[in-house]
């Protein structure tokens, strides 16, 4: 869930105010009463409801008499862009959701939006502030759970509440020591009861007979009983003997070995006298081995540069400026080169040319104006050809058509007949003909667009309409007509055949100039199809492709020029300085190195006279060595041993000493003034006497039913109805006792399931959170304390990368919030897919310092990615900790003026 605007109508000091906020970490910074913890309580107002007037939450209710409530706008994966708006109405104000396909809502879909949970639950997990994080120390094991398990997510708010009411109802039935509760009066009752039938009884046993051999079994019974106690008594001094006969055989053990320890001596305090001086021995050799490491660190440490090398490496110095005029000329002429090189690549791109086969072809090529026009020549006279072309196939066209329409009125002539009827037709036909090739005429000169066909057809058409009619009108004429025909016909053949020999040599003439376009264009990998109109651009093109590579070839030669210039000065460099050089740190490094050996040189006299306060310190760690052994010697004598060895097996062997002086005591206490003779009793009197006793029970037994027999005979001569009605009451109440013991079993087991279901949710939801709690813990102390753990008492400890463990009060106040803030995380990472609401912090970090504060802001940078923050402060530095934080200077946002 994340909101993306804050709309406030009227909330305290504010009115009508729009708050945008941002993915992530969103900061809203003012100063003390400028309005953050209003703005916090309006979000907690619009999304939980508006507190009663009596209830100790403020209702921030506006002085100035503008509408109370507001509006928020959030984002969330199941119900998508959602607007929450609460406005004064009811108790709690009157809530309405309005979502993004048009449909509303009310209090039933706000709680589906909110998954069910109460502002308590949500502030105990998702809102803290400083104050609550003060009280940290105060949390336990318990009450970490009650947070854990209360979310609306669980339902553990009304097993809680029910947990408390069967507890109560419990307690309203029965107590241990109780006397109001029902069960236990009910109880009272019985017992009164039964005392009543008791007192009844013994005023109606009047049967002397039974009576007398019951009072007789009562005294076999009496005397049975003391023979049982008296065997029962010698069978527990029996069992003490058993078991302080080991204490006293140990006894004599212990007694017998101490006898061989007796006169071992050992010096008072000997071995932490012994392993003191050890030590000291030890850290005085430590220091020995060290001063001499440090001796010989001195005295093997590098030789000293010379002031003639010094002065060389800072006359070196001087070619920084060039140095660093000749990087920046390189950088330059790089950044130029790639930009005219790209350049060149688009043109070569835009006339279709490729780069890596055809750019030396391009640049090689002849592109001079001759060339220019000399292709647009070509191109011309190519097009010149194909229209004369084109022409000569359509006069060819022509007169094959003419020389077809000779051929059939010379078959025409063949068939003339002299009727009327045949000269009709004839002249019917001739009229049809003349007109065929008057419309034929018309069809070719507007094809040709050239009306000078048209006009020849109507000529030759008029022509053929004359001759006809002559021919019809004078027979005699028909011969002379055909030959005219036959000679025309000559003619047409004739120009046939020189249109055909002109047709093949323009097809040819056209053939030569195109394979010459094909190698012209081929040489500047052009395409063939290229339009005249677009050759001059071409070329153009082509003349800048060539210019820039002119300024490629330019550019590198510099290039070349100021990279052997800094080659030259960096092999300088390390003929100079005997140490590994990186070209882009050339001159940090060498002004360094300078500075070093120019300090080298300097501290050079110091060196010497520390290795003179060393060869002093090391003369005395020999006198205390010297004087440590002596020491050693002299506890060495005390005990009188040589070695070491012999020294701690003398400290065992006085150790065990008293050890068995101290056991033999404790021992003799246990034994106390038990006189412990260990042959006072012998394998078979155990038993021996649980047979005796057994034969006993079997007779007292025996007597007992006996006697059980004589009561019930006697008992049953003796109901009355008073006794009846004290039995039917007592039955009546046991039956009471049985309901009410019932209804407590019932409430009983409710209580212990929920218990049994707490402790299950715990067992398995806490180890998850403590186990992320540990790693935000470790991280923000910075790997101080590895583990934040739950003690047996359910308090919690931190335990340290060393293995020392804090009790929280014993941490100091940044560190405990350090912990409670691993905690708020963990608790609300833990519900991030059931209840994936916002963080809401109100300063709890003001307390930390600039270490402290970098490390909760790495945590934060992490958590802002998948989760919305709203970080309130007072501090101006709160503003820039945060990378890429959306900052809201709270004094800033004044009252819109509504557009009407």
């Amino acid at each position: 869930m994340r909101i993306e605007k804050l709309h406030i109508y009227g909330f305290g000091k504010h009115e009508n105010v729009q708050i945008d906020l941002a993915l992530g970490m969103n900061v809203f910074y003012g100063e003390n009463e400028a309005g953050k913890s209003t703005i916090q309580q309006f979000i907690l107002h619009i999304l939980f409801g508006f507190p009663q007037k009596n209830a100790q939450l403020l209702r921030y209710e506006p002085k100035s008499g503008a509408s109370y409530g507001g509006r928020i706008q959030l984002i969330d994966k199941q119900f998508g862009r959602v607007v929450i708006e609460r406005v004064k109405g009811k108790a709690s104000g009157d809530v309405a959701l309005y979502f993004e396909d048009g449909t509303r809502g009310g209090e039933r879909e706000l709680e589906s939006l909110l998954h069910s949970y109460k502002r308590t639950d949500f502030e105990a997990i998702f809102s803290f502030s400083l104050l609550q994080l003060q009280g940290f120390e105060k949390m336990t094991e318990e009450e970490l759970t009650r947070t854990l398990l209360s979310s609306g997510t669980t339902g553990m708010d009304t097993l809680s509440n029910v947990e408390a009411q069967f507890v109560k109802e419990m307690g309203e039935l029965f107590k241990p020591s109780g006397k109001k509760p029902i069960i236990n009066q009910k109880i009272e009752e019985i017992k009164a009861l039964e005392d009543e039938w008791k007192s009844h009884l013994e005023e109606v046993n009047k049967y002397e007979t039974s009576t007398k051999r019951i009072k007789e079994i009562d005294l076999l019974l009496d005397k049975s009983n003391k023979q049982e106690n008296l065997i029962t008594a010698k069978l527990q001094r029996f069992m003490q003997w058993k078991q302080l006969k080991p204490i006293k055989e140990k006894q004599i053990e212990i007694r017998t070995a101490l006898e061989r320890v007796q006169h071992q001596t050992f010096p008072t305090d000997g071995i932490r006298r012994f392993e003191s001086i050890k030590d000291k021995e030890m850290n005085v050799k430590i220091s020995t081995e060290q001063l001499s490491e440090n001796l010989k660190k001195l005295t093997n440490s590098s030789s000293v540069m010379s002031l003639d090398q010094l002065d060389s490496i800072q006359t070196f110095l001087t070619y920084e400026t060039e140095w660093h005029q000749l990087k920046a000329n390189r950088v330059q002429l790089e950044e130029e080169h790639t930009k005219t090189l790209q350049n060149q690549m688009q043109q070569l791109a835009l006339i279709g040319i490729d780069w890596e086969k055809n750019l030396n072809d391009i640049v090689s090529a002849d592109i001079s104006l001759h060339q220019e026009e000399k292709l647009v020549s070509l191109l011309k006279k190519r097009e010149q050809l194909e229209s004369e072309l084109q022409q000569e196939k359509r006069l060819f066209q022509m007169k094959s058509e003419d020389l077809r329409l000779h051929s059939a009125r010379l078959k025409e002539l063949k068939h003339t007949k002299s009727s009327s009827t045949e000269k009709n037709i004839l002249n019917f036909n001739n009229f049809i003909f003349s007109g065929i090739i008057f419309l034929l005429g018309l069809i070719l000169s507007f094809l040709q667009s050239n009306w000078l066909i048209g006009l020849t057809f109507l000529i030759v058409s008029v022509i053929v309409f004359i001759g006809f009619q002559r021919l019809s009108q004078q027979p005699s004429d028909t011969i002379t007509y055909e030959n005219l025909l036959k000679k025309e016909e000559q003619t047409l053949l004739t120009q046939i055949s020189q249109l055909e020999n002109t047709i093949q040599e323009l097809e040819k003439e056209n053939q030569e100039i195109e394979q010459e376009m094909q190698s012209f264009l081929k040489r500047y990998h052009l395409n063939n199809q290229v339009s005249p109109n677009l050759l001059k651009e071409l070329f153009n093109r082509l003349r800048i492709i060539q210019e820039q590579q002119i300024q490629l070839d330019q550019m590198e030669k510099k290039l070349y020029g100021v990279r052997n210039r800094m080659q030259e000065l960096f092999l300088q460099a390390k003929n100079i300085v005997n140490i590994s050089l990186i070209e882009d740190m050339l001159f940090h490094q060498l002004r360094d190195y300078y500075l070093s050996e120019k300090k080298k040189l300097d501290e050079n006299e110091s060196m010497l006279n520390k290795i003179r306060q060393i060869t002093l310190k090391q003369e005395e760690n020999n006198s205390l060595l010297h004087a440590y052994a002596q020491n050693i010697q002299e506890l060495f004598q005390e005990a009188k041993i040589e070695t070491e060895q012999d020294f701690y097996t003398a400290y065992n062997l006085f150790e065990q000493k008293l050890s068995l002086e101290n056991e033999y005591k404790q021992m003799q206490i246990q034994l106390g003034d038990n006189g412990v003779v260990l042959e006072e009793f012998n394998a078979t009197f155990e038993s021996e006497s649980k047979k005796q006793l057994d034969e006993l029970k079997n007779i007292r037994n025996e007597l007992v039913e006996e006697k059980a027999s004589l009561q019930y005979k006697t008992n049953k001569l003796l109901v009355e109805d008073h006794q009846s009605e004290i039995l039917q009451k007592k039955e009546q109440k046991k039956a009471e006792l049985q309901e009410y013991v019932k209804r407590w079993a019932a409430y009983k087991s409710v209580v212990e399931a929920i218990k049994q279901m707490m402790v299950q949710l715990k067992e398995e939801r806490l180890p998850e959170v403590l186990e992320k709690a540990q790693d935000y813990f470790k991280l923000l102390t910075g790997g101080a304390y590895e583990r934040l753990v739950l003690t047996p008492d359910g308090s919690f400890e931190a335990i340290k990368a060393n293995g020392q463990r804090f009790m929280i009060m014993e941490l100091s106040q940044a560190t405990k919030e350090q912990a409670y803030i691993s905690l708020r995380i963990a608790l609300a990472q833990s519900l991030k897919n059931t209840a994936p609401f916002p963080i809401i912090m109100d300063d709890p970090f003001v307390h930390f310092d600039r270490f402290r504060l970098q490390q909760v802001v790495q945590l934060m940078q992490e958590l802002q990615k998948e989760q919305q923050l709203l970080y309130f402060s007072c501090h101006d530095n709160m503003q820039y900790v945060w990378k890429e934080a959306h900052v809201v200077q709270v004094a800033t946002y004044k009252p819109e003026v509504e557009e009407m």
